[in-house]
């Protein structure tokens, strides 16, 4: 198989009667299913209606739907015809969609509901090439929207001739993935067919699934992750995925649906590890552990949980590893949208939650420049739509550029971090943020977390407080919680410093937020401050905290500058005298005294060097700090002389 409509020919040919999907009848009140005989005949219903609408070859099908029947009808009704489906994230804000819309040229729209579309129609001349507004919930005002089932019933009456075979090629374009744009607009990612169906062959080389495997779908389907590894993976193997009613409803839709798979980020693993860690219970050896929490956690998943694959964001080690030890297999993989998406993966017995696992068959991966991960192989995007020279710097010579920084260790890739993340501080220590964030997450009482630090003297952190855990912290020092001033309480400042020691006790001190701020407002999609897949947008949060950026500072980036640099300073010398006091002897003494002021005056002209103004009192500060150094160096050269020679020290 080659092209994702063959894949669907061929299961459907395989296992008519098996059962496909399954989804919750709310008029009916329970769930129902569909054989693949059942969803191949409705999607036969769906080409026949896109169809009559006479679109040219290539036409984008734009979908702004939640997961479901009607959403993969429509993915595989476009595929089938040779269309490029354009899914879209159900949770974007109307001005990105709209852009989507007039990037990629829409020329059908599918959307969930009325109101929806209201929000975008008043956008309506920005994507002049769209030509036709589906809605899946009946419009009470149309407004240019044309319900569903009236489409579909209207190509019904009209006859239409069953559409002969597409030209659809391996090369052809399986998809218009957009990123989330985390600093900028978002952007176009080509997916062809053999990008798609090669990831898709080579997970079934690594991972068993099996016809008889449950998938619970509740990720959006304009994820790459879920479209490759939640939507046509189970198609590869013949297994049924069921679609989760909504997140509130997620824990009921487990013990209903009893998944043997699970597909998800990381979060939803992180929430369940948070109150396990709140429970005394759980740090009990495994005999009691097992019967106190471990069998009542795989029951919560549906208790018949043969693994879950986690993807799309960085996992904690502790969050893996605590769910390994309560027999949960969590196999954690790496990706992006331009590598279709799965680069690599831990597998079944060969799972090492430390890393993102090996890379999957067919798929090479080397370091570059700058420690940047680069990835080559059949899973590599076309390339950017309308953005040829965005497409040229991400790919060179068949080489993708990720933008993370990895390394590889027998065979294991572990991600360091996102290159543009790096922040490095005024005393040139170079930090990933997304560890120290996701290690600062593992602590109940922080919902969110972004560090900051770029060009300053130390890390500090600006934070979302889980309003439950703040009300209980805040009673306990006698603040109101519902007071916002109390966030800024001197006690309150406290506790979270401590707790954010305490959750990185296992980081260097540098890598250490000692200024925070908190807020107990979430940052969401809708305020600007997340992408739709959930990622911190940091210019973003920079912009809209800036002047409480500067009052972590104030006060504070003369004297800890100083107090860095001076460490600095110190480590080198201090390592280079003990070496040679004991093996050199005193010939040598001058050799130290020559290698100090050498680092001393490179220490003061990197930092003079540096545009921030605040720093020229650190500068003086190093300077008097020099003037000590070399008295102690002299009295410390003067001591070993004179023992040397046999004198007694004055």
């Amino acid at each position: 198989m080659k092209t994702l409509p063959e894949l669907l020919r061929e299961r459907v040919a395989a296992t008519p009667e098996g059962t496909a999907y399954r989804q919750f009848d709310r008029a009916a009140g329970r769930w129902k299913s569909f054989s693949w005989r059942e969803f191949a005949q409705r999607v036969e219903r769906w080409k026949r209606a896109l169809h009559a609408e006479s679109l040219p070859a290539g036409s984008r099908i734009a979908i702004l739907a939640r997961g479901g029947i009607e959403h993969i009808c429509m993915d595989q009704a476009a595929l089938a015809l040779g269309f490029v489906p354009v899914p879209l994230h159900a949770i974007d804000n109307p001005e990105s969609i709209a852009y989507i819309l007039s990037d990629s040229a829409a020329a059908l729209l599918l959307v969930e509901s009325a109101q929806r579309w209201g929000q975008l129609s008043l956008m309506r001349a920005r994507f002049p090439g769209l030509k036709r507004v589906l809605c899946l919930e009946e419009p009470e005002e149309p407004a240019g929207a044309v319900w569903t089932e009236e489409w579909l019933k209207a190509a019904d009456d009209a006859g239409s001739a069953e559409p002969g075979p597409a030209a659809v090629s391996p090369d052809s374009l399986a998809a218009i993935v957009y990123t989330s744009g985390t600093t900028g607009r978002p952007k176009g990612v080509m997916l062809t067919h053999r990008n798609v169906v090669s990831n898709v062959l080579a997970l079934l080389e690594i991972v068993e699934v099996r016809t008889g495997d449950v998938f619970l779908s509740f990720l959006p389907l304009s994820h790459t992750f879920e479209r490759t590894v939640g939507y046509y993976l189970p198609i590869a193997a013949g297994s049924c995925v069921a679609y989760a009613r909504s997140i509130p409803e997620l824990p009921q839709d487990l013990r209903e649906v009893r998944p043997t798979i699970l597909v998800s980020v990381p979060r939803i693993y992180e929430r369940v590890y948070m109150k396990l860690q709140e429970s005394s219970i759980a740090r009990l050896g495994w005999p009691l552990l097992d019967y106190f929490v471990a069998r009542k956690l795989r029951a919560q998943f549906g208790g018949r949980l043969r693994f879950a694959i986690t993807g799309g964001a960085p996992m904690a080690l502790a969050v893996a590893s605590r769910f390994r030890s309560l027999g949960i297999e969590l196999l954690q993989g790496y990706g992006m949208t331009e590598a279709s998406p799965v680069v690599s993966s831990n597998r079944p017995g060969d799972n090492d939650p430390a890393t993102v696992g090996r890379p999957i068959p067919g798929v090479e991966v080397r370091i570059g420049g700058n420690d940047e991960l680069l990835v080559k192989g059949p899973n590599v995007m076309a390339g950017y739509l309308n953005r040829p020279e965005d497409t040229q710097r991400a790919i060179e010579d068949g080489w993708l550029h990720t933008g993370d920084q990895a390394s590889i260790r027998d065979g294991r890739i572990s991600i360091k971090g996102r290159i543009k993340d790096i922040v490095v501080t005024s005393t040139g220590e170079k930090i990933a943020p997304g560890d120290v964030e996701l290690a600062i997450g593992s602590d109940p009482l922080f919902a969110q977390a972004c560090v900051i630090g770029e060009n300053r003297p130390f890390l500090a952190a600006l934070l979302v407080l889980e309003p439950a855990h703040w009300a209980h912290e805040a009673a306990a020092l006698g603040l109101n919680p519902r007071d916002t001033s109390s966030l800024d309480a001197p006690a309150a400042r406290r506790l979270v410093l401590d707790r954010i020691r305490k959750a990185l006790r296992e980081f260097p001190a540098y890598a250490t937020p000692r200024a925070a701020w908190c807020s107990v407002e979430p940052w969401t999609v809708e305020n600007g401050l997340m992408t739709p897949t959930l990622k911190i947008k940091r210019i973003a949060v920079e912009e809209r905290f800036a002047a409480r950026i500067r009052g972590l500072y104030e006060g504070r980036a003369t004297t800890s500058g100083a107090r860095w640099m001076i460490a600095r300073i110190l480590r080198p010398v201090r390592t280079l005298d003990a070496f040679i006091k004991e093996r050199l002897g005193r010939p040598y003494h001058a050799l130290l005294g020559a290698v100090l002021v050498a680092e001393i005056v490179h220490q003061v002209r990197d930092l003079a060097s540096r545009p921030a103004p605040d720093d020229v009192r650190a500068i003086v500060s190093i300077v008097v700090a020099t003037l000590l150094l070399i008295n102690q160096l002299a009295e410390l050269s003067e001591r070993v002389d004179r023992r040397l020679a046999g004198k007694p020290p004055r």
